[in-house]
């Protein structure tokens, strides 16, 4: 079933000026309810710009945006009321903590949206446990926690307000592995127990390609492709023409391609790697 649906949707920053720039062109996106999507593209492709009309925090220039099949713009009620059920966390969204304690940030949304003090306590403390964070950390200001715990920190801000769509703007720029893996270990955890519909903006295909269902590849402003992880991955020498960086599994065959070797392309796991190069060897009669 249609959750999020864009039609035609443009934007242009600094319309009528001479900076005029168009951002994004004439999109067309249907996203399903409980879908996992994840949105890949090079540098200014537009990713960041597009996710913000998820929720009204942009405007199209042209086209709309529907939530459950209503335009989230037709009102200044709708658009305040689209922030809530579409819950999106800026890239560094540690940035933007600014309250006394971890508690009192992840409790700001919920505060907002003018629940009961009984209520706003048991999203808080739902939030945190999903994220990982302590009731001694809730006690704590903020700035104490270290650079991954303030990074979920964020995250749980948004998650209390449980939005129907989770959109995550880059949620591991900046972390180590080790921080990058709980990152994305926690979300995929989160889209298990609530069955939400999740958006992951990323420059990594294969943080992508590990957690997605389907991928939305952006390119100049425009959706270049949108499918299945696998549907995708089938184009992986057109992705990396665009200047995107496939997963290194996926380079190695696209090299062994290139070499000669009759062989897949659309490989982007160690396991999907194993299988292939041992039909590989077997059609080509070498013991393994």
């Amino acid at each position: 079933m249609s959750l999020l649906e864009l039609k035609n949707v443009s934007y242009t920053y600094g319309a009528g000026t001479p900076f005029e720039i168009t951002a994004i062109k004439n999109i067309n996106l249907t996203i399903e309810k409980g879908s996992f999507v994840g949105i890949i593209g090079h540098t200014g492709s537009g990713k960041s710009t597009l996710v913000q009309h998820f929720n009204a925090l942009l405007k199209p220039t042209e086209g709309q945006v529907l939530l459950n099949g209503e335009d989230i713009n037709r009102s200044k009620h709708s658009a305040h009321e689209a922030r809530f059920k579409v819950g999106l966390c800026f890239q560094y969204p540690e940035y933007q903590l600014f309250e006394t304690t971890v508690y009192k940030d992840i409790a700001f949304g919920p505060t907002n949206m003018g629940l009961s003090e009984e209520e706003i306590k048991a999203r808080v403390l739902e939030a945190a446990e999903f994220v990982g964070l302590t009731d001694e950390l809730l006690n704590k200001s903020p700035f104490e926690l270290s650079g991954g715990e303030k990074r979920r920190a964020a995250i749980a801000g948004i998650i209390a307000m449980r939005p129907e769509v989770l959109v995550l703007d880059e949620p591991t720029a900046g972390l180590d592995p080790s921080g990058r893996k709980k990152i994305l270990s926690m979300i995929c955890e989160y889209r298990e127990k609530t069955d939400s519909t999740v958006i992951i903006v990323s420059h990594s295909m294969e943080d992508v390609a590990a957690i997605a269902d389907k991928i939305i590849v952006m390119n100049k402003g425009q959706v270049y492709k949108y499918g299945d992880v696998h549907e995708i991955f089938a184009h992986s020498g057109e992705l990396a023409s665009l200047g995107l960086e496939v997963p290194p599994v996926t380079n190695i065959f696209l090299k062994l391609k290139e070499m000669g070797l009759d062989i897949r392309t659309d490989i982007y796991t160690k396991d999907q790697a194993e299988k292939e190069l041992l039909r590989y060897l077997q059609k080509e009669g070498i013991a393994w």
